[in-house]
């Protein structure tokens, strides 16, 4: 196996790896166990397991760790490169247009409209994740405690979330 065979399959991969790193799981398994053979099954499922408990992008952990059982520390770094290099590129094309394009009046805008799609996008993630989240009137109310206390005195939410555990467990 080559560092270039390596490289490009882990472009291809971070080329293609829309939706996350959970989206993407079965592309690297079609490619790292199916077509190369670079690890079993059960390799692969130790690798998944690594990456969810390791910082980071779990497609980052695993080229990581796939690159350096493959071929050690270089291996490790030629497929961590690989798998970011796409969007590194989208990114950069991103910025390079958008600092280009920022002052005209039509760019800025289409950027006006976007603030309101991703404060709409935000609200929705709000309603569907607060959906599940209160399970009665207390949750409710040890929200809007936590929401007022924090708003009123800015207190760190780490602290507020710490308290909001602690009320839930005298009071709850």
């Amino acid at each position: 196996m080559s560092m270039l065979t390596m490289f490009a399959t882990f472009v291809k991969i971070g080329l293609f790896s829309f939706g996350g790193g959970y989206a993407i799981l079965a592309m690297i398994q079609q490619e790292v166990v199916t077509r190369h053979g670079w690890l079993t099954a059960s390799e692969f499922t130790d690798v998944v397991a690594i990456s969810q408990m390791t910082p980071g992008p779990i497609a980052i952990n695993a080229a990581t760790f796939i690159g350096y059982q493959q071929a050690g520390i270089w291996g490790s770094l030629v497929c961590t490169f690989g798998v970011i290099l796409p969007s590194l590129i989208l990114m950069l094309v991103i910025t390079l247009t958008y600092l280009k394009l920022r002052k005209l009046p039509w760019f800025k805008n289409i950027f006006q409209k976007l603030r309101w799609v991703t404060l709409g996008l935000i609200g929705a993630a709000v309603i569907l994740i607060g959906k599940g989240s209160f399970d009665g009137l207390f949750s409710v109310l040890v929200f809007l405690a936590s929401l007022a206390v924090y708003w009123r005195f800015k207190v760190n939410p780490i602290h507020l979330m710490l308290g909001a555990a602690v009320v839930g467990m005298i009071f709850g």
